[in-house]
């Protein structure tokens, strides 16, 4: 029973994103802001959590820019909360109009060729982007899974709903890179990488992140390009008034260099390129630097 009421509830949820999702994208953007006031006043904890590394990547930022910051911050991250029904339910067609892309031909000049791998760092559109470039471009992904196994299913069905007919796939992050490894080599895949989260200090190393100086960093992409032989082209998604623009770089050259501690610092420059490009839309109220050397794990959230 309790499952069945818990189950219930869930879908009811669902349906609910799925009437906003009929909404026009202005009117969404409008119950977003509402609501990320609301939230930027309430989530006392998750502000503080943005403050502080807002703080320590721009020691020179005043408090009133950092709060500034972190009040859009909350509008944006609502705003996109409120579009994921579009995600579950929005044909391929809406979200064509939804999401634009920009220089498209440096994909192309690759896709098919040789495997790529996309530096898809977090900003708020990540997962519409998602859905649009997954229309065009098949490959793979990793995913974490959620408590709740039913809402886990959802999300992994919604975001391979596009390209599943075409053989694309996301992994769960359990499993490692073996299959996504030979998926790439196998179909000349892509694989969207997501590289800025904070796993701890298994496969990562310190390096900087803007002004901070050790922040843990997953170091795995320098090896992933030597063993699937891939090229890395870098994309970011950016909300542009009622409409995502997913915005590709060009692929890198001399990639991986050997030199492991200026390959990964490479990738984080590349996400702090993106970011200044538009700063309240990255995804600012994780805590990117819970693993610190010499401290126990997220005592740098503490003060």
């Amino acid at each position: 029973m309790y499952y069945f009421m818990k189950k219930l509830f869930i879908d009811l949820g669902f349906l609910l994103l799925r009437v906003i999702s009929w909404l026009p994208m202005s009117i969404i953007q409008v119950l977003g802001n509402i609501a990320g006031t609301i939230g930027y006043y309430n989530f006392k904890k998750r502000r503080n959590i943005g403050i502080k590394n807002l703080s320590l990547c721009f020691p020179d930022m005043t408090e009133q820019e950092k709060h500034k910051i972190i009040k859009e911050h909350f509008k944006y991250l609502m705003t996109s909360a409120l579009e994921y029904g579009l995600l579950f339910f929005a044909s391929q067609k809406k979200i064509k109009t939804i999401v634009k892309v920009k220089n498209k031909e440096y994909i192309d000049k690759y896709y098919g060729i040789r495997p790529i791998i996309l530096l898809y760092p977090h900003f708020i559109g990540l997962d519409l982007g998602g859905a649009r470039l997954m229309q065009d471009f098949t490959g793979c992904s990793i995913y974490s899974t959620q408590r709740n196994d039913y809402i886990s299913e959802r999300l992994k069905q919604a975001r391979v709903r596009f390209m599943k007919d075409r053989g694309g796939q996301i992994f769960p992050r359990n499993k490692g890179l073996r299959p996504i490894i030979k998926k790439m080599l196998s179909e000349k895949a892509v694989f969207y990488y997501l590289p800025d989260q904070d796993f701890g200090e298994q496969d990562s190393i310190y390096v900087p992140f803007f002004a901070y100086p050790t922040c843990s960093t997953v170091s795995i992409l320098p090896k992933l390009v030597s063993l699937a032989d891939a090229v890395v082209i870098p994309v970011a998604v950016y909300r542009v008034g009622n409409h995502y623009e997913a915005e590709f770089s060009e692929a890198w050259d001399n990639y991986p260099s050997g030199n492991l501690e200026a390959d990964v610092t490479r990738m984080n420059q590349f996400v702090q390129s993106a970011i200044l490009k538009n700063i309240a839309q990255y995804f600012w109220l994780h805590k990117r630097f819970k693993t610190q050397p010499n401290i126990p794990k997220g005592s740098i959230y503490n003060n």
